[in-house]
This record gives structure tokens, C-alpha cells and sequence, in this order.
């Protein structure tokens, strides 16, 4: 077995990236449009936040405001779409079970991403290409394979493997001694975990590429920029600095919030459309096991348009860490109270979950100790809930304060949203 500067067993790691993967998604039920540029918008279809390649190619940026572009995509004839997170996250799923077949283990980074364990793998470099091949024949989108001993060598070939036309599609990196023609002449922000002040730090002492990154002096890396560049330093020389995470941490803050489309003023409507925040959130919360000992709410009026601005935010902190909707919902509505002012006109609130902390273990408080059995029934309620939810899909039950959120979500501007092809029987694809 190879082994790494250190003596230890080199491992190979595969990252797998979807292509402009939102746009990629619209594209598998629009044939027509595969060689046509395509973009993705935000919540209420504010700003682009996706692209495919010839939609970049005519300079279309992402973050720009849909208004300020949307005459010159009409003029150049480009698709738009507004979000369809329900599309994106079934074909996400299918694309990580897929990727399950082929590593002895699978870290998913994002919705698009995932890494693969193929250190006990022959010829992975073969198995890079039969994994990309069989993606784009099982569910229409097109991946780039980055294979390398690290994480770090991984994410740099992947994007090789998406930029080099000797490379296409599939790159594997063993480290940058052995593979530095390939390497050296990349810009240093192209590394993973090179955020924008390392890079402007980097660049004030001429450091511009990757080659002259690993031209410094180890010791002058692990002085001037710490740790974290030093990590990259190593694992570009094929040392592994980062571990393998099977299953992502749990976080330690939850929260969900919108824009809405038209301003709300209505005590009601936006009580209840926050009630529905406040059910999500505790479910992603039961979700990773963990429970929340404090809860926050914001509001906040359109600064563009409204002449007095208006924002305002409450928290309280519980005195005993829990993960039911009912009280959170009820303890949320106080809150709500405080900062709801009848005169303003609302654009955008939100929930948020924090001092999160696993469910096995919390310190009951003397004057709150549960009765086991009251404990134990809505363990079991909330629990079927959650099932029947994902298995029938999002609001088949929610809590009665929620019922206008449930039946209209946020009021949100899509004009341009495609069919729930995947999720919806209603809207699945016909062939004629």
C-alpha cells in the first residue's frame, strides 16, 4: 500500500460535483434546452443564483438582481426558471444513493457534492468514469469526478477535471510533487478552504498561483498564516490533515426565513406563516436528534420602500431544552407579539434555533422534571407526525396555528417554476 510523507496508508478520496447543478435539474426535463443557456432564480425571484455554462458564457452573473437582467435574457433568448427545491433535492437523493454503490463509505458535503471512500478501490480512475457515465444515464445530470490521497487534492481535481480539456470530466491528483504540471499554474483561490482574506494575504507577499504557494518555506506558512493554511500545504503534498465524515455534525443553530412577495400587515396571516417556520425548523431539529434551549424571531419592513425601516428581534432562552412545535409555536407567538407593530408593513421574518444539544442527554431543572409517560406519548406523536409528513409530503398534518401556512406557504413570487416532476404525482413528466 502507498503511503503518505508520514509513513501512514495513503487513502483516495473522490469528490463528485454536479455541473451548474439547478440548471442542470430544469435541463433533464427540458431536452430542448440543453444547448441553451439557462438560469435559476432566488425566493420570489429576486436574484440569478444558478447558471448553465453558456448562460455564464453571456456574461450573466450570479447575485444580480433579476429585474436589472430580465429584458436582455428575453432579447438573448435565455430559460428562466424560479427555485423548485423540491425538484433539486429528490434528484439530489437519487444521485447520493447512486454514489453509495461505489465507495466503502460516502461523506455529502452539500446538495450537490458528496464525497467517496475508494482508498480499497483498483483502478479509480476507471471507476471516476463509470460513476460520471452512470449518473448521466440514470438521471440526466452531468458530474465531474475529482479523485485524490486528500480532500484537498480531491476538490482541486475535480475542478481540473471540470477546466482542463486533458481531463474531461474525470481527474486524479496523487499529490502536487508528483502531479505539479497539472497543478502549479492554477490561482491560489481555486484551493478549498482559501477564503477571500487569506487569498488578498496571500497575494500581498506575490503569492498567486498554487506553485508559488508550495514555493514557501513550510515553517514561514505554519507561522504567517496558521493552521488552517498550513492544512493545505500538506495535503496538497498528499498528507491527510482532514478526516473522513461519514455523517455531517449537527448544527448548532437552526432557522428558516423569507422574503415575502407583497408586504403583510395582518397580525394573523403573519402569526401563522411564522407558526409554520417554527413547525419546519423543529423537525430538522428532531431530524439530527438534538433538542433547542433558545428561540429567536425577527422582522423587518423593506428599507427600500418603507420611510421609517423597521426591524426588531426577541429571544429567550428555556429552562429546559425541547424539540416540540407546540411549545416552541406557543413561546414563539409571544415573541411575536413583542416586536409586531400593527402600523408597519412586512417584508421578510424569521425563526431561529440555537444552544442546540443532543437529545440523549439535558439537565432537567428541579422544577421541571417530566412525567415520563406524558414525556414518552408525544415523543411518539411528534415522531409519526414527522413520518406521515415525509412520507405523504411537506403539511399532509400540521398544527391547526399553522393552517394558512400550510395552504400558502409565503406568498412567493414564481412565475417561472417548473413541475414537481419528481415528487408530485399530479405533475410527474408524460410521453406521448
Amino acid at each position: 500500500m502507498t503511503r503518505d510523507l508520514l509513513g501512514r496508508p495513503q487513502h483516495k478520496y473522490a469528490l463528485i460535483d454536479c455541473n451548474s447543478f439547478y440548471a442542470s435539474c430544469e435541463i433533464v426535463f427540458r431536452p430542448d434546452l440543453e444547448d441553451k443557456p439557462v438560469v435559476v432564480l432566488s425566493n420570489n425571484d429576486g436574484c440569478v443564483i444558478a447558471g448553465n455554462k453558456k448562460a455564464k458564457a453571456l456574461g450573466f452573473k450570479m447575485g444580480t438582481p433579476f429585474f436589472k437582467m430580465k429584458s436582455v435574457m428575453q432579447k438573448q433568448e435565455v430559460a428562466v426558471f424560479s427555485s423548485n427545491y423540491a425538484l433539486y433535492a429528490s434528484l439530489s437523493q437519487r444521485i447520493m444513493a447512486l454514489l453509495r454503490q461505489y465507495g466503502s463509505a460516502i461523506e455529502v458535503y452539500s446538495i450537490d457534492e458528496a464525497f467517496l471512500d475508494l482508498t480499497n478501490t483498483e483502478e479509480t480512475t476507471g471507476i471516476g468514469t463509470l460513476i460520471r457515465e452512470n449518473i448521466k444515464k440514470q438521471t440526466g445530470v452531468p458530474v465531474a469526478v475529482g479523485i485524490g490521497s486528500t480532500k484537498t487534492l480531491a476538490k482541486l481535481a475535480n475542478h481540473i477535471a471540470k477546466k482542463d480539456p486533458n481531463f474531461p470530466g474525470v481527474c486524479e491528483l496523487r499529490s502536487y510533487q508528483e502531479d505539479i504540471k497539472y497543478i502549479a499554474h492554477w490561482p491560489i483561490d481555486e484551493l478549498w478552504g482559501i477564503g477571500r482574506q487569506h487569498c488578498k494575504s496571500l497575494q500581498e507577499h506575490n503569492v498567486f498561483t498554487i506553485g508559488s504557494f508550495m514555493e514557501l518555506p513550510e515553517a514561514y506558512i505554519k507561522k504567517k498564516w496558521h493552521a488552517p493554511v498550513w492544512r493545505i500545504y500538506k495535503e496538497l503534498q498528499g498528507v491527510r490533515c482532514h478526516s473522513f465524515k461519514e455523517r455531517p455534525p449537527a448544527k448548532q443553530g437552526i432557522g428558516t426565513a423569507r422574503t415575502f412577495a407583497q408586504p403583510i400587515n395582518d397580525w394573523y396571516k403573519l402569526k401563522e406563516i411564522m407558526c409554520g417556520f417554527v413547525a419546519s425548523v423543529t423537525e430538522k431539529l428532531r431530524k439530527q436528534h438534538s433538542l433547542t434551549q433558545q428561540i429567536s424571531v425577527f422582522v423587518m419592513t423593506d428599507k427600500h420602500r418603507e420611510q421609517n425601516h423597521y426591524y426588531a428581534s426577541e429571544k429567550i432562552t428555556l429552562d429546559v431544552p425541547t424539540d416540540d412545535t407546540a411549545i416552541l409555536i406557543k413561546i414563539m407567538t409571544v415573541l411575536l407579539k413583542k416586536v409586531f407593530k400593527a402600523k408597519h408593513n412586512y417584508k421578510k421574518a424569521g425563526v431561529h434555533l440555537m444552544k442546540i444539544t443532543p437529545n440523549q442527554s439535558f439537565q432537567q431543572t428541579l422544577n421541571n422534571v417530566h412525567d415520563s409517560n406524558k414525556v414518552e406519548k408525544k415523543f411518539h406523536l411528534l415522531g409519526t407526525l414527522d413520518r406521515i409528513n415525509r412520507k405523504y409530503g411537506k403539511n399532509t398534518l400540521v398544527f391547526a396555528s399553522q393552517r394558512l401556512s400550510a395552504r400558502q406557504p409565503f406568498d412567493m413570487k414564481q412565475e417561472n417554476k417548473s413541475q414537481k416532476f419528481t415528487t408530485n404525482i399530479n405533475e410527474i413528466a408524460f410521453v406521448r
